[in-house]
């Protein structure tokens, strides 16, 4: 018994180690991201165009393609002209959804992120606090069973206490029989009765 706890205690603390080395392994990156949006959550515009760069990139490619495309197959014209203008006007929305959404997305995922270390903190705990507990509940049992075994130890010990104070209370009727002038016979009948 004693040694299944000590294995509980020993996988209690196995546990609780893991817990800190899967923290550990995981704090960096969730540094880097709660840096990020903490950037972007302070609205400043340095910050979002960094963080939207390679989405806006991507959207000056393809707007640039966009007007090569016009110039190179729309006719000369007032059409022609609308049409550039307009892929310059989608780019700059496209740009500005992308820092908008940039900025307002930082804080629900800020709070998704406290959120997610204050769970995998009360997890960790919880397991720890769980082995540790198991071995606890097992060590009072056995504690239990040790006082449960020694109180049968003293009932035995009692018991044949008595019965050596039965022959003993025998032997000394028997040799008070023969002291009276009994004979062996009769010690032997009387410690006989006794045993």
């Amino acid at each position: 018994m004693l040694s299944n706890e000590t294995a509980l205690t020993q996988i209690a603390g196995q546990q609780a180690q893991n817990a800190e080395t899967l923290f550990n392994i995981s704090e960096p990156g969730v540094a880097t991201a709660e840096n990020y949006y903490g950037d972007l959550a302070t609205g400043d515009p340095g910050a979002i165009m960094k963080a939207i760069a390679p989405a806006a990139q991507q959207i000056n490619a393809a707007t640039t393609g966009a007007k090569a495309n016009i110039l190179a197959n729309s006719p000369a014209g007032g059409e022609k002209n609308l049409a550039l203008e307009m892929a310059d006007v989608n780019r700059g929305a496209q740009v500005g959804q992308a820092a908008s959404g940039a900025y307002t997305s930082a804080f629900p995922a800020l709070g998704q992120l406290g959120g997610q270390n204050i769970s995998e903190g009360i997890s960790s705990a919880n397991t720890g606090i769980s082995g540790f507990s198991q071995a606890n509940s097992g060590l009072a049992s056995l504690g239990q069973l040790n006082i449960q075994d020694a109180s049968l130890q003293m009932q035995q010990k009692g018991q044949s206490l008595g019965e050596f104070g039965q022959l003993g209370g025998g032997l000394a009727s028997s040799i008070g029989t023969v002291a009276n002038g009994g004979s062996i016979g009769d010690a032997l009948g009387a410690f006989a009765a006794f045993a």
